[in-house]
Formats: structure tokens, C-alpha cells, sequence
């Protein structure tokens, strides 16, 4: 029987090899970037934000928030009354004393009037939605403006 008490040894001794490797392209890589004209590099300057476009932040950050409430209401609205609406037509499905056909022809009237009504939330949901999107766009357009504003 052999002992393979050296096999690990030869496992770490690969992988120093292979760190040693990535060190060494990590650093040919930093002294490029390291030798990148003055120029070139952007310059960070830590100057305040102004005072009309923090203001002009919170307001978009405000309408976000009661935006965002609004479609979880639009939502909730939805959910509720289609669950009312399909409650009542198991109800009438379930207490009716008839044949199959009547049963559901009974069923059927509460499950499409009262669905049809939650299906009317969906146009403010959409409306919501838009409007989010609007707003996303103007916090990434302010957000660019602060961070680029010595180029635009």
C-alpha cells in the first residue's frame, strides 16, 4: 500500500502557483491603469448638491412613495373584490337547489358582473405603474445630472 501523504502538499503548492499568476497580471494591470493620462481619469470633486435639486430629490422621492401606495391599494382593491366576487358565485353554486346547469347559470351572474367591476382597477393599476416609470426617470436623469454636471 503507498501513502499518499504528498498529494496535498502538490494541490497547495498548484495553487500558490496559480495566486503567485494572478498577482502578477494584477499588477501589470494596475500600473496601466496607473499610467492613464491625468486627462483622461474624471475628475471627483466633492462639492454640496444644490439646494434646488435636493429639493427637486425629495419631492420626486415623496411622489414615489405615495405612488407606490397607490398601486398596493389598486391591488388590494382588485384581490378583494375578485375574491368577493368568486365567494358569491361558490355561494350560489353551493346553497342553489337545482340541477347542474341552473347551478351554474346561477353561479355565473355574481362571478361576472362583480369580476368585471375589479377588472376596471386594472386601468388605474396601469396608470400607477406609468407613473412610477415617469418617476424612475427623472431620479436617474437627476442622478446623472449631479454625477456628470461638469460635462453637460
Amino acid at each position: 500500500m503507498r501513502i499518499q501523504a504528498h498529494q496535498p502538499y502538490a494541490q497547495t503548492a498548484a495553487r500558490v502557483a496559480s495566486n503567485l499568476a494572478n498577482l502578477q497580471a494584477e499588477s501589470f494591470y494596475r500600473e496601466q491603469l496607473l499610467s492613464t493620462p491625468s486627462f483622461a481619469a474624471p475628475q471627483r470633486k466633492n462639492k454640496p448638491v444644490p439646494p434646488e435639486i435636493r429639493d427637486e430629490m425629495t419631492s420626486i422621492i415623496t411622489l414615489l412613495v405615495r405612488e407606490r401606495f397607490f398601486l398596493i391599494m389598486h391591488y388590494c382593491i382588485f384581490l378583494i373584490t375578485n375574491l368577493i366576487g368568486f365567494a358569491m358565485a361558490f355561494k350560489c353554486y353551493a346553497e342553489y337547489i337545482g340541477d347542474d346547469v341552473t347551478k351554474t347559470m346561477v353561479a355565473s351572474t355574481p362571478l361576472l358582473f362583480i369580476n368585471l367591476v375589479a377588472l376596471c382597477c386594472l386601468v388605474p393599476i396601469k396608470g400607477t405603474k406609468g407613473e412610477i416609470a415617469r418617476l424612475k426617470d427623472r431620479m436617474t436623469n437627476l442622478k446623472l445630472r449631479l454625477e456628470f454636471d461638469s460635462i453637460i
